[in-house]
């Protein structure tokens, strides 16, 4: 299987040793597309003719809309996709990470009852988790640069829903650093992985600090399983 990544800045990425574990001798090559600019992006055709599948991350989730096919409707409402297969039907994408928010929302549930989601950002990543919690019957409250100014030094603990367990969702960027007011009974869930400023400071301010290292696996799981269920000659 010969795969890649597109996004931009991408040297940290654990992608190709994660897809090495998963695949092993089955995966031929994991080639990184790095690109600072959108119309440095090669066309569609570049990729699917190199490749077999396409991982995509930020800021790419949304260039390839227009021209790949897609099954989901809820893929469809967060209008990002992050996982391409090259077919003989076409070009087919989904969004994985929407499998692995489910699958990590599924078990908070069970371990804590009602959860209350704080969602810091309102890019994809935030507009997903939403749509997501919606689904679940999850509460949730959105901040953002736009509507609540600095987040950074965000006081959340007026915003604490009492009787659930409040969960810290950092869907912004890496160049985002959390340094506001929290209670020690929050869960931070942190979709950015082995990011010091956050793994060097919140596990000691919060009652649980997770990384994105386990929603990474889960959904580089199910992009195996859609590369697999979409392409014959992978199965």
């Amino acid at each position: 299987m010969k795969l890649g990544l597109l996004g931009y800045p991408i040297t940290h990425s654990l992608s190709p040793k994660l897809y090495q574990e998963i695949l092993g001798s089955k995966l031929s090559s994991y080639e990184l597309f790095s690109y600072e600019r959108k119309d440095l992006v090669p066309a569609l055709t570049f990729f699917s003719s190199k490749l077999d599948g396409l991982n995509i991350t930020s800021p790419y989730k949304t260039h390839f809309m227009n021209e790949i096919k897609i099954d989901s409707p809820l893929v469809q409402k967060i209008g990002a996709v992050n996982t391409l297969s090259f077919t003989p039907d076409g070009v087919q994408g989904t969004n994985t990470d929407v499998i692995a928010v489910q699958e990590i929302l599924t078990k908070y549930q069970q371990d804590w009852g009602q959860l209350h989601l704080l969602i810091l950002g309102s890019g994809v990543m935030a507009k997903m988790t939403e749509l997501v919690a919606n689904e679940q019957k999850i509460s949730w409250q959105e901040f953002s640069r736009k509507s609540n100014g600095d987040i950074s030094h965000l006081d959340l603990r007026p915003h604490l829903k009492p009787g659930h367990q409040n969960i810290v969702i950092n869907a912004c960027s890496r160049e985002f650093v959390f340094h506001g007011e929290l209670t020690q009974e929050e869960v931070f869930w942190d979709y950015n992985y082995s990011f010091l400023p956050h793994q060097n400071t919140l596990p000691s301010r919060v009652k649980t600090y997770h990384d994105g290292q386990e929603m990474l696996f889960l959904q580089a799981k199910a992009a195996v399983k859609f590369w697999s269920q979409t392409n014959p000659k992978l199965k």
